[in-house]
């Protein structure tokens, strides 16, 4: 599950109306819809159904710096997961620092809400050091493995252009008055040790699919934004060490309050991914459901997106983004035994059911084929498989 930017209180207690009635809001008030709580209370309901392994937040827990509005969001998130036996992991973003204190170039930028994230360990895991990593349990026959990367290194750091440009930066933020324009000054960047331990690791375990966690993104924006240093200053850098990796891996991240998946080809292997980049919008927009496939020896298959997304007064159903991580001759040759066993036997019914399927082979191995586009299921009743139908492609 990927939470993505809060930004609490910014929209604690904004509530949306039908838009058709325009009327006195004092009447309407009463009625509306909080979306924050409402997106809440629909994860709840879906996580009774759907399988949860753990939440993700990329940041952005709070909005304006503030120590016990950064504590309170805190507090009401981790009680939500908990309640919901849901372990949840976090980075954080550029808001979640006390601003604007930290502008003095001798406080430790990092120090007052690193103390209040750790109050809450055991509940979220909101780690800024500059990268922890995280055994993650999985539900499927595949391991994972977590790197929370903390992007966040070069937020306020102001006074480093003050003594290039010669120019009392700090002084004239604060005669303008807005808390907003010191958020503005984000120069994210992931620091070169934590990407090469990061790497080692990934090498060094073949076994694991590894998933990172960091705030910002790692490619340029779709949208571009009026604001001093708005992506990661050494993207290309951490895109270019993971991309000689050689194995797939699935980058969260939030910042830009937007839904994008975006994917980058492996250098000099054919239809091969290296990175697939998944952008989680403001939580008051809805998250996304991000599932994981690999086959029953543990090789990462792709990746599944559900994003759930607020329209008017609720969650919509679904919109479905499936990446698989190899091309089709690839895809071909992971195919074992059991599996051509299954699509031969599908094959020579034209039409068989899901139910008579899984009576003789693994449920995993009928979905793994599926992602993989070797079957096709169609699901008449998404709550009743005994009515579904599949076929080959």
């Amino acid at each position: 599950m990927q939470i993505g930017d809060i930004h609490y209180p910014k929209y604690k207690d904004q509530a949306d109306v039908d838009n058709k009635l325009d009327t006195g809001s004092m009447v309407l008030a009463g009625v509306g819809v909080n979306r924050i709580a409402s997106v809440m209370k629909y994860i709840k309901n879906l996580a009774q159904s759907v399988h949860i392994d753990f939440a993700a937040f990329v940041g952005d827990f709070t909005d304006a710096g503030n120590e016990l509005e950064f504590t309170n969001s805190l507090e009401y998130f981790s009680t939500a997961f908990k309640s919901m036996c849901i372990p949840a992991y976090g980075v954080p973003g550029n808001h979640d620092l006390e601003w604007p204190q930290i502008l003095n170039q001798a406080r430790d930028k990092f120090s007052a809400f690193r103390k209040i994230a750790a109050s809450f360990s055991g509940s979220i895991e909101l780690s800024f050091e500059n990268y922890v990593s995280y055994q993650c349990p999985a539900s499927g026959a595949g391991e994972m493995a977590l790197y929370a990367l903390n992007s966040c290194l070069g937020c306020s750091d102001i006074w480093k252009m003050s003594r290039i440009y010669q120019v009392d930066i700090e002084s004239h933020l604060k005669s303008l008055d807005s808390q907003d324009l010191y958020s503005r000054f984000d120069a994210p960047y992931i620091d070169q040790d934590s990407i090469t331990s990061v790497c080692q690791e990934i090498r060094s375990n073949p076994n694991v699919t590894p998933i990172i966690l960091a705030h910002h993104n790692l490619l340029p924006q779709r949208m571009p934004r009026i604001a001093i240093f708005p992506e990661m200053l050494n993207a290309g850098y951490v895109r270019n060490e993971l991309k000689q990796i050689g194995r797939p891996i699935v980058y969260l991240h939030g910042h830009i309050h937007d839904s994008l998946v975006e994917s980058l080809l492996a250098d000099d292997q054919d239809g091969q991914i290296s990175i697939v980049a998944i952008s989680a919008p403001l939580l008051r927009d809805g998250f996304n459901h991000v599932q994981l496939f690999t086959s029953e020896d543990n090789v990462p298959l792709g990746v599944q997106i559900d994003e759930y997304r607020f329209e008017t007064v609720g969650i919509t159903r679904p919109k479905r983004r499936k990446i698989r991580f190899y091309g089709a001759d690839k895809r071909e040759q992971l195919i074992d035994d059991k599996g051509r066993e299954i699509i031969s036997l599908v094959k020579s019914q034209a039409r068989s059911r899901f139910s008579d399927l899984t009576d003789q082979f693994s449920v995993l191995q009928i979905l793994e084929l599926e992602f993989t586009g070797h079957l096709m299921i169609e699901r008449t009743l998404e709550f009743n498989d005994k009515t579904w139908r599949v076929s080959c492609q």
